[in-house]
């Protein structure tokens, strides 16, 4: 896609969310090409867009590409498909088009007879997590659905909400180089797969070049580094920060990251039986506690604000923690970074994932053959997957094509100053952790929390834990605190 296209695509979305959301629309029939492609979040707390550029309208559906260079994927219709083939659109259900239109623009090149339609239902990850129930039971068109690692359980545990993808003819043998952990998240608790991932959602952090090399006298990633290898580096580099740039530049942007990678690595559950733990939860708070009062973070920088994007363009900030899903074109670097290349990623104090989309089958797909085609496009063919990643930037659940890239040298990332960020992450993907840790409450208990502790964050730890289980067990009477 050219640049003037995606600037066009840019344009169309802004216009369009000048609309509220209200509920989930329906698709039109359309042959013109997807209104949106600006790559975005991954994560279940998103909003459908990043604020600062362009929040996804509920109702409106982007319809892809047909067109391009003929290369048909592998045929997925020589297998066992056994749902019908009774309309010729493969209309797909998310919350954003962020990633997907990514995908019909890789697709669409490979598969030009094919039309595949994103229907939006949801203004965020959140809301999403509620509302496709709503639109299943519909009746409305549907026959793959995207859901996210926080409530994915709540879908693929209901067989009236998912059904198996053996009824589109792929086994778990199909996933033999996938990152384990997507293939056990994407298995309900009967042992059938029900989920398929095309991502795994490796984390690092991402710091602005220029301010490393004035404050803290940092030449490159390896002396980056070792200013931050683990929490006790990162804190005492933060207080240096602080003291060179006399409080002018944080070491963070906002807790919800500090979050993001202190809690995946712990790779402790919530919940336990019907109980909130909240020995995580204690420890952060902690620390989060002392960031706050010494002025390494700012509280009052939320996530998905034009804050969280400002403080990142205005050189208020050291850096972001990040999934490799922020990292591409037109993603949340380049939105809270700019495009000067003047930034770099490393791994940062630990290792921690962030995210992670998965496709679901609708128990109503009437176009099931299409839907085969499009799931082992993304989610199993490596020599595809090889081209979404280096296309869309993102870090694709293939060990085989992840492997290669890296070895080949063919990613060179220009928002990162021609940094290839697969070479930085690659590890990370492998040792991702989080199948024997998820629950269908996460993404209530995340968002409860982090609310909590921002509002109550001059509070003792006590305290705001203890509000934090009030409030969760309020909206979870099935729940119990410790």
């Amino acid at each position: 896609m050219s640049k003037l296209t995606r600037t066009l695509a840019l344009l169309a979305t802004l216009a369009m969310a000048t609309s509220a959301f209200a509920a989930c629309g329906k698709p039109a029939e359309s042959t013109t090409p997807a209104a949106t492609d600006a790559p975005a979040a991954a994560d279940t707390d998103a909003p459908a867009e990043d604020t600062t550029a362009a929040p996804a309208d509920g109702g409106d559906e982007t319809p892809a590409v047909d067109g391009g260079n003929e290369a048909p994927a592998e045929d997925a219709g020589s297998a066992a498909v056994n749902l019908p083939d009774t309309d010729d659109t493969l209309t797909i259900v998310c919350w954003t088009d962020a990633d997907l239109q990514n995908m019909f623009d890789v697709y669409g090149e490979d598969n030009p007879d094919a039309t595949v339609v994103y229907q939006n239902c949801g203004g965020n990850g959140t809301e999403a997590s509620t509302q496709y129930a709503t639109y299943l039971n519909s009746g409305d068109d549907v026959d793959l659905f995207v859901a996210e690692a926080g409530w994915i359980l709540n879908y693929i545990n209901d067989d009236s909400m998912s059904a198996p993808l053996s009824d589109l003819g792929i086994t778990a043998d199909d996933y033999k180089d996938a990152y384990q952990y997507t293939v056990e998240i994407g298995t309900d608790n009967n042992g059938v797969l029900k989920a398929a991932s095309w991502q795994a959602a490796a984390g690092g952090f991402a710091y602005n070049t220029d301010i490393a090399k004035e404050y803290l006298g940092v030449e490159d990633e390896a002396a980056m580094q070792d200013k931050i290898s683990d929490w006790s580096k990162f804190e005492a580099t933060a207080a240096e920060l602080k003291e060179k740039s006399e409080g002018k530049v944080t070491m963070c942007a906002t807790i919800g990251g500090l979050w993001q990678a202190f809690s995946t690595a712990k790779n402790a559950p919530w919940v336990d039986g019907t109980t909130i733990k909240t020995d995580v939860a204690k420890e952060f708070t902690d620390m989060v506690k002392g960031y706050v009062d010494n002025g390494y973070v700012n509280p009052d920088v939320q996530q998905w604000t034009t804050d969280w994007t400002n403080v990142g363009l205005n050189g208020e900030t050291l850096g972001y923690f990040y999934s490799t899903w922020c990292l591409g074109e037109g993603a949340q670097l380049e939105q809270n970074g700019g495009n000067a290349g003047n930034w770099r990623i490393v791994l940062g104090p630990q290792t921690f994932f962030w995210g992670g989309s998965w496709l679901c089958v609708s128990p109503n797909c009437n176009t099931a053959t299409e839907a085969s085609k499009f799931v082992k496009y993304f989610t199993s063919d490596a020599a595809s997957m090889e081209k979404y990643a280096l296309y869309s930037g993102d870090f694709v659940n293939n060990k085989a094509a992840m492997d290669k890239i890296v070895a080949d040298g063919t990613n060179s990332n220009t928002l990162l100053g021609g940094q290839d960020q697969f070479a930085v992450l690659s590890d990370v993907a492998a040792g991702i952790k989080m199948s024997d840790s998820i629950s269908k409450y996460d993404q209530n208990l995340k968002d409860t929390f982090l609310n909590t502790l921002k509002d109550n964050i001059s509070e003792d730890t006590d305290t705001i834990l203890s509000k934090f289980t009030a409030q969760a067990t309020a909206d979870n009477p099935d729940l119990s605190a410790e």
